[in-house]
């Protein structure tokens, strides 16, 4: 059974260390193929000229993770979801991490 992991990314990854970690950790472990990493921006990425988060947000896509956004008009790789697609996926998620 595929573990599905939910990174729930409260902050700005460009703009708060914290949150930048969370979206690496995400990164690192999506080509392992054990865990199925998921991640959710709460309030968008933010510069996404720093070279560290083109990296994670590409290793992440590569491996076929999905990403998600609350924020309107952000990057296309993004799918834009609501609060309550959020909590779908909480509940569909094996643990859920928050940074």
């Amino acid at each position: 059974q595929e573990v599905k992991a939910l990174f729930v990314i409260n902050e700005i990854p460009s703009e708060n260390r914290r949150a930048k970690e969370g979206l690496r950790i995400a990164a690192g472990i999506s080509p392992w193929g054990k865990v199925k990493p998921e991640v959710c921006f709460k309030k968008g990425i933010g510069q996404i000229k720093d070279p560290d988060i083109v990296r994670h947000l590409t290793l992440l896509i590569e491996s076929g993770s999905k990403l998600y956004t609350m924020c309107s008009n952000e990057e296309k790789d993004l799918q834009t979801i609501n609060k309550n697609e959020l909590v779908k996926l909480e509940k569909n998620a094996s643990i859920e991490l928050r940074f």
